[in-house]
């Protein structure tokens, strides 16, 4: 084969693979894990679109904020941007960075009907290939679905016939990208967690057909990183670990009465419905199991939008209202 057949082949592929991607996350658009993942992206050749809340929302489920003035009245997060700035706006050096004074979930519509169409005047129609959300600060098992900013956005996404993974490290300290982002630095966790989501976002594509979805209709996925690198330098590239969100030792949020200091203290607590399963494969792990007693594993877990119980059991449960519905 002659070089420049080659290097036409070499294009070709990349060009097939290199895919638009919307990314977001409810840690603010400022966040050390979401601007290393815009360039690990970047990197493998993706067209990609930050798109993020301009302030901290995490723990903001589903719900969908949209701003209430054009300017903003307080500062966005870590004061980085003023009070009396415009309530969405992008970086001065990159029209691809923009935040919004939204939640996660109004950030994704923000990205549809005005980031697309009116400033890069795409159509109407356009619909990224895949929304990417996260890496979150902290991770988000189970039940914590309801209530996961990450989350939010990407069920959005999903219902909005947009594939969507969610990503959620370990790494919980609500940090600010100028004082930690080192893409160069092999054990910054933010880093590993960059290369983590390209990594499988590519493999994702590579198994896809040229004009197929990247995933089925209705269908998103939820993924939870171990501690990793500096916080555990015998973890660098954690395993893949196919799980569920249900499932021994699944939890949820909880809270208990302190006495002494007349106060409620959030904790986390488990319950049986939390380990029926119902629907999917019965035999996988629970992502809380691997997250707390795996080693260097990372959580893979499908779901699906259709929120309707399976057919034996709206059967079963319907049956209790049959009075009614004769």
């Amino acid at each position: 084969m002659q070089l420049t057949q080659y290097l036409a082949l070499l294009f070709l592929a990349t060009a097939t693979l290199a895919k638009n991607i919307l990314l977001t996350n409810d840690d603010s658009w400022i966040s050390t894990n979401i601007r290393a993942t815009y360039y690990k992206l970047k990197e493998a050749g993706h067209e990609v679109y930050l798109v993020a809340p301009v302030s901290q929302r995490s723990g903001w489920g589903g719900r969908f904020d949209v701003p209430t003035s054009p300017t903003l009245q307080t500062d966005g997060e870590f004061g980085y941007v003023k009070a009396g700035a415009p309530s969405w706006g992008h970086e001065d050096f990159d029209d691809h960075i923009w935040y919004f004074n939204g939640t996660p979930a109004s950030a994704v519509a923000f990205a549809l009907t005005y980031v697309f169409p009116v400033h890069f005047n795409l159509s109407e129609d356009f619909r990224p290939d895949l929304v990417v959300s996260g890496p979150n600060e902290g991770t988000n098992p189970g039940a914590f679905y309801t209530i996961s900013g990450t989350m939010g956005a990407t069920y959005n996404s999903v219902y909005r016939n947009i594939p969507a993974i969610a990503f959620s490290g370990s790494n919980g300290n609500n940090s600010l990208y100028t004082d930690f982002l080192d893409l160069n630095d092999t054990l910054e966790p933010s880093t590993i967690y960059a290369g983590l989501v390209t990594e499988l976002v590519d493999t994702l594509f590579k198994s896809q057909g040229d004009n197929e979805r990247a995933l089925p209709l209705g269908v998103g996925y939820n993924v939870n990183f171990p501690p990793v690198g500096y916080q555990n330098e015998t973890c660098i590239s954690p395993k893949w670990t196919n799980t569920r969100f249900s499932g021994l030792a699944a939890a949820g949020a909880d809270m208990y009465y302190n006495a002494t200091s007349n106060s409620f203290v959030w904790t986390s607590s488990s319950w049986d419905a939390l380990a029926a399963c119902y629907n999917g494969d019965c035999s996988l792990p629970s992502e809380n199991y691997v997250l707390a007693y795996g080693s260097c594993q990372t959580t893979v877990s499908a779901f699906s939008i259709d929120y309707d119980a399976n057919t034996e059991l709206s059967a079963q449960s319907n049956a209790l209202f049959a009075p009614l519905f004769n």
